[in-house]
């Protein structure tokens, strides 16, 4: 069975091969209709990655072998099943315990075309990544298929400015190297002066589209020393997920607001937002009762981002503990990644499971807007990005939510942060710390801790038990912080936001937290 499964897998990949380097040809693959297929192959192809990498990797062999799994499945039974006994891999029991050359297919590194790039550390110290030129042309090919049904629609010719943050990080690179022979770009990192310069010295004449994370794009378009509505624009973002009603606010300046799903562990851009899939969004965050067929929002207290993905190049499951693992079903990869925990919550859904449900909630429209009949990926944010208090798990993409689903504090807040610390007494607290913009309207400190704590008790029912069964000295407290000072007075120097600090005993008088802001019951 096995031996006619890789014969396929084999045909298609040389098929796909002669096929993929040009963009035209590579959307034969996106042809609606052939879900099943692809859904197929793409279980193949895995299989095939998991046993040629069994073979010929060293560091997944030790791997396997300190696990007392073996390297080969079986020939019989059920192939899904047989791939889900497959032990997942993460940083820590995979990427951190070998090294960069042992993890590399037959045990060495390509004396040309490898491209060193680096994760940013936002979990830890920065991991470097090394791409083999394969997999580049792989990971090009779909940046470039991916902007293309973005390009094709827009009114007049695109100009990409590039404001991922550049050097070494993965993003900032590999987007300059994919889209330069398709577009015209500008690389120029989250720089708000250099973009505002650029777009009036090339004029109205072209629709430009801004790359960068979500902070940065409404930072951007809250200056005022440009007049935006006489330019056309698309922004598209990634890094960490948005809410409806921070999409709302950067759509004021761009006609199209976009997001991607991607890590530096695995790819940039393995899953995308489309017309479809905010639209579902949308209709998500206002309809509970579709909320509650289709997601996790009650169990996790956020709404999840909407994404789809191309089953042919990526398997993408959901462990016990809800997280996503992601297998790379292409061989090209010079450092293969199998069953890979990123530790983001999340879970699948396919259409032929998801448009009945449309249908007989009455969203025909919603249906309409398909485009693409690929799988849909649920993304919930960070799984060790939370931060426990009393029994309960709050999430920072719970308190983006409700800062940007407020209209007085979307137009105050510049960022957030859940500190969690323990205090002299030996008791764990919780500290949301709220970073005033650097000029902004007068707040009421007591009406902001009203409403945010109102709303992360509505959102989250674990929460609001936890509030009325702590003590009043357990209870956590809020506070809003000067642009750049207290526990924000080093922002700006790190690559990503930091959205969650652990701190140990003694750690919380550094920054002199102002903890005196309680909630009550």
């Amino acid at each position: 069975m096995k031996k006619l499964i890789f014969a396929i897998v084999r045909a298609q990949d040389l098929a796909v091969r002669l096929l993929a380097r040009r963009v035209s040809t590579h959307k034969l693959l996106l042809l609606p209709g052939i879900e099943p297929l692809r859904w197929r192959l793409g279980l193949w192809r895995a299989l095939r990655t998991f046993e040629a990498s069994a073979r010929r990797v060293p560091a997944y062999r030790e791997f396997l072998t300190s696990k007392g799994f073996p390297h080969e499945l079986p020939d019989s039974g059920s192939l899904t099943k047989a791939f889900a006994t497959i032990p997942e891999m993460d940083k820590d029991s995979y990427i951190r315990k070998w090294s960069i050359t042992q993890r590399c297919v037959d045990g060495e590194l390509p004396r040309r075309g490898v491209v060193v790039d680096e994760s940013s550390g936002s979990s830890g110290n920065p991991t470097s990544w090394v791409r083999g030129p394969d997999e580049r042309v792989a990971t090009r090919v779909l940046l470039q298929v991916g902007f293309a049904q973005t390009s094709n629609r827009l009114p007049k010719q695109p100009f990409v400015l590039n404001a991922f943050s550049l050097g070494a990080w993965a993003t900032g690179m590999n987007v300059t190297t994919s889209l330069a022979d398709v577009t015209m770009i500008k690389s120029i990192g989250p720089d708000k002066d250099k973009i505002i310069a650029t777009m009036r010295e090339f004029g109205t004449d072209f629709t430009y589209i801004i790359l960068s994370y979500p902070p940065f794009l409404k930072s951007l378009f809250d200056d005022e020393r440009l007049d935006w509505s006489t330019y056309d624009i698309v922004a598209a973002f990634g890094g960490e997920g948005i809410s409806e009603n921070m999409r709302a606010h950067i759509s004021r300046y761009a006609h199209s607001v976009f997001g991607s799903y991607g890590a530096s562990d695995l790819e940039i851009n393995f899953a995308l937002e489309t017309d479809f899939t905010v639209a579902l969004r949308q209709e998500i965050a206002r309809n509970p009762e579709l909320a509650r067929l289709l997601t996790r929002q009650h169990e996790y207290g956020v709404l999840p981002m909407i994404f789809q993905f191309n089953p042919y190049n990526y398997l993408i499951e959901t462990n016990q503990a809800g997280e996503l693992l992601v297998t790379i079903t292409r061989k090209e990869n010079l450092n293969p990644r199998i069953r890979y925990n990123i530790h983001d919550r999340g879970h699948v859904t396919r259409l032929r499971e998801l448009l009945p449900i449309l249908r007989r909630s009455g969203l025909g429209g919603i249906v309409d807007k398909k485009l693409l009949d690929f799988p849909l990926l649920f993304h919930y944010g960070r799984s060790d990005l939370s931060v426990d208090f009393n029994g309960a798990v709050v999430a920072p993409d719970t308190v983006r939510d409700v800062i940007f689903g407020s209209p007085e504090l979307i137009e105050t807040i510049e960022n957030h942060r859940l500190i969690s610390y323990e205090d002299d007494a030996g008791d764990r607290q919780l500290h949301i710390a709220l970073q005033l913009k650097e000029t902004g309207p007068e707040i009421d400190q007591d009406q902001v801790r009203e409403l945010v704590f109102s709303e992360l008790r509505r959102l989250n029912s674990d929460f609001d038990h936890a509030i009325v069964t702590s003590p009043t000295s357990a209870l956590p407290s809020l506070a809003c912080y000067s642009f750049r000072s207290g526990p924000f007075a080093e922002d700006g120097s790190k690559l990503k936001n930091e959205y969650v600090w652990q701190l140990a005993a003694g750690d919380d008088g550094r920054w002199a937290l102002k903890t005196e802001h309680r909630a009550r019951p």
